[in-house]
């Protein structure tokens, strides 16, 4: 189910490919069905509490996943694959108690930590 939701979620973000083509389910599924336990992995630690350092883990893996679609995907799109994944992921596992959480995944100022990340680990 949350495969699906996230497949369908990334998809609606319209993002623009390398090629000018529209992003498709043959492109992004793949790189989901590979990634996506790890990153469930990460975020099912956020179920304690979601300390800085699980939030970190989180982003982090999910910058350095989302880092095998730079071949396909254009301009800041890849912040964005990041964030949205990220944001179903806590909504799916974080605890009522990290409504912290949302507000901050919210903000615009989330997606420029993305890129900066990508940046510090993949210079």
């Amino acid at each position: 189910m949350l495969n699906a939701q996230l497949l369908s979620t990334l998809l609606a973000l319209g993002s623009a490919t390398r090629t000018g083509a529209a992003l498709s389910p043959d492109l992004v599924k793949p790189w989901l069905d590979k990634h996506l336990g790890n990153l469930i992995s990460k975020a099912q630690a956020l179920r304690d509490g979601a300390t800085w350092t699980e939030v970190g883990a989180l982003l982090e893996a999910a910058v350095q996943a989302v880092q095998e679609l730079k071949p396909v995907l254009a301009g800041t799109a890849r912040a964005q694959f990041v964030l949205a994944v990220v944001q179903a992921l806590v909504r799916e596992f974080a605890p009522p108690s990290a409504t912290w959480l949302m507000p901050l995944l919210d903000s615009p100022f989330t997606t420029m930590l993305i890129e900066m990340a990508f940046k510090r680990l993949f210079p």
